[in-house]
């Protein structure tokens, strides 16, 4: 059995993990996916996220209070900011860091410097209202509408800081989805490991690949498990 930690990305809440959930859990797995301060039932404390460390904070004492070790922990989009540091943090606890479509500063990198420093930085204490699911054109009509519902505002702080390197120590695995569109800061990272030389996994798929495309995500997923299970064993 695999322990999973999903972190999600900006806007949305552990309930963006829903579809891909139950397809873990079906194979035999712990499943562990966390609403970050300021999001989903947690979102009355949106003001309290001053900074990238209280996420970072947030779930690594969620693996510590649970006892979770060898995890498998995935970061989606802006949650690769947050898993990066939880990497950094309980090294010992993560037997593989999966970054799905992740947002991932260079060490000492924010992830406003992904598309390129801004002229003039955010106030940190902004937030940033989400979109209309519907202009991203990944959902079917009824899939916008719940998400509608259910996104809240993302803290303009957690950009603004630094990001720390992973221990070498942990393995890392990178999955981008073929469809996210130009201007995510995903494609800026995609773009860094393709001039790198730097292996991943490509997802067909929207960015939003958690809703979109569960199965494929979790296919993704329990082949990383039997990975990390294989090098375990050897």
């Amino acid at each position: 059995m695999t322990t999973f930690v999903l972190v999600h990305g900006a806007f949305r809440g552990g309930w963006a993990w829903r579809r891909v959930r139950p397809l873990l859990l079906a194979a035999g797995h712990d499943v562990h996916a966390p609403s970050l301060l300021g999001s989903g039932e947690h979102a009355a404390h949106l003001g309290a996220v001053s900074g990238l460390q209280v996420w970072v904070d947030q779930v690594s004492r969620l693996l510590e209070l649970e006892d979770l070790y060898d995890v498998v922990l995935v970061g989606h989009s802006q949650g690769g900011l947050v898993t990066t540091g939880v990497a950094a943090a309980v090294p010992e606890r993560i037997g593989l860091l999966v970054h799905l479509d992740a947002a991932l500063p260079l060490p000492g990198q924010r992830a406003v410097d992904l598309l390129g420093a801004p002229a003039a930085l955010p106030a940190r204490e902004t937030h940033v209202p989400p979109q209309p699911a519907a202009a991203a054109g990944e959902h079917d009509p009824a899939t916008a509408a719940w998400l509608d519902a259910r996104t809240t505002a993302s803290p303009v702080a957690v950009a603004l800081d630094p990001v720390v390197a992973v221990p070498p120590q942990v393995r890392e695995m990178h999955a981008f989805c073929s469809q996210t569109p130009e201007g995510y800061p995903s494609r800026a990272v995609r773009a860094r490991l393709d001039a790198a030389g730097t292996s991943y996994r490509l997802l067909v798929a929207g960015h939003d690949a958690p809703l979109s495309a569960p199965e494929l995500v979790a296919e993704l997923l329990l082949d990383a498990a039997a990975e990390n299970d294989e090098r375990n064993d050897g």
